[in-house]
């Protein structure tokens, strides 16, 4: 089941001429199963380690370090939290 969360951008590192890596932070994403996408324009690919999760993007990624960027993840039935409203 997909679910959005709320990731910190920590850093924003140049790679290449025309890529950048966004490492984004949150204790969610250690329960996740698969990152489907972020908010990050222009996102290519996802690696992820344990609460970290580095996005590759082709381009400016219109973030920097303490911006809060939504992550929809896919989440096993057994680990959905209800939402606070």
């Amino acid at each position: 089941m997909k679910q959005a969360i709320l990731a910190t951008v920590v850093a924003v590192v140049k790679k290449h001429a025309n890529s950048v890596a966004v490492l984004l932070k949150s204790e969610e994403l250690r329960e996740t199963d698969r990152v489907i996408h972020t908010g990050l324009n222009r996102e290519h690919s996802f690696k992820s380690s344990g609460s970290i999760l580095e996005v590759i993007c082709s381009g400016d990624p219109k973030a920097k370090a303490g911006d809060k960027v939504p992550v929809i993840v896919d989440l096993e039935p057994s680990q959905l939290r209800p939402l606070n409203i």
